[in-house]
Parts: C-alpha cells; sequence; structure tokens
C-alpha cells in the first residue's frame, strides 16, 4: 500500500487539527499527526536503507511523529519530511510506504514502484520475475529533481 500525504495521516492514530479538533484516523500505522501554521513545502532528498536515494516534493502542514515499531521511510537530507524536528520522512511499516512525497513520487523512485509491484505480484501468485524494463526516463527525472533548489 502506498499512501501519500492526508492518507498518511489517516493511516495513523490521528489527526490534531491546529485549531483544536482531533479526526480519528485508522490506525493502521503508529503515528500522530499535529496541524500546525509552520508549512513544510519544498523538494526533498532522504536515503532509504530499503530503497536508496528517493526524491519527491512536500507540501503539508501536518507535523507528524512515529510510534514504536514504525521505521521512517529515509532520513532527510534535503527538505522537511515528517516534521521540522526529526529529518525523519514517511513511514514503513510491514507493506506499507507512507510518505508526504507528492507528485511524481513513482516515476522520480522506481525501487518503490518495483517493491509495490514485487510484492503484490508475489501475494498473488507466489513468484515474480522482473522484466527488464528502460528506465533512462525516471533516471532523467532524478536527475532534473536533483538540481531544483529546495
Amino acid at each position: 500500500m502506498l499512501v501519500i500525504c492526508g492518507l498518511y495521516q489517516l493511516f495513523g492514530k490521528f489527526f490534531k487539527t491546529k485549531s483544536g479538533p482531533v479526526i480519528p484516523g485508522i490506525g493502521i500505522l503508529d503515528v500522530e499527526t499535529i496541524g500546525t501554521d509552520e508549512r513544510l513545502i519544498g523538494n526533498v532528498t532522504l536515503t532509504s536503507p530499503e530503497f536508496g536515494e528517493i526524491m519527491g516534493y512536500e507540501n503539508h502542514s501536518g507535523q507528524t511523529s512515529l510510534g514504536a515499531g514504525v521505521e521512517p521511510l529515509g532520513t532527510v537530507s534535503k527538505g522537511a519530511g515528517n516534521n521540522s524536528k526529526d529529518n525523519h520522512e514517511g513511514a514503513r511499516h510491514r507493506n506499507v510506504v507512507a510518505s508526504y512525497l507528492h507528485g511524481s513520487l513513482l516515476p522520480k523512485n522506481p525501487a518503490i514502484a518495483d517493491f509495490l509491484i514485487r510484492t503484490a505480484v508475489e501475494r498473488k501468485y507466489g513468484t515474480f520475475v522482473p522484466g527488464t524494463p528502460d528506465d533512462d526516463f525516471a533516471r532523467l527525472a532524478r536527475e532534473h529533481a536533483a538540481r531544483r533548489p529546495r
């Protein structure tokens, strides 16, 4: 499952709005989000032990904290990520990939797309033999994204 931004927040325990009301989440992820006046917006680069370098674009005001048993998707080297404090972006738990990275996350990060496809196919059919796709467009997208300012 790939969950982005608001769905990431609602896969957690709750989202507390900046004006106070709490929106309960579905509790799949042990994460908590609090809305703030601070907007985290711009290009992001992070390093993931599972997927290597990940690039994307964030635009959110939720400050998300990870609970026990939830690993970050990666460590931020450019941008803010989950919040403005811990240099983590996203969350990984079982087969869930959660992230604040909008837009072309999968085309810019084929390792994540490959994981999602492989996991779904293996779950349905038991095995998966990948093809040999031409990753030139993904490589060009990553090169272009790396040159963009925060």
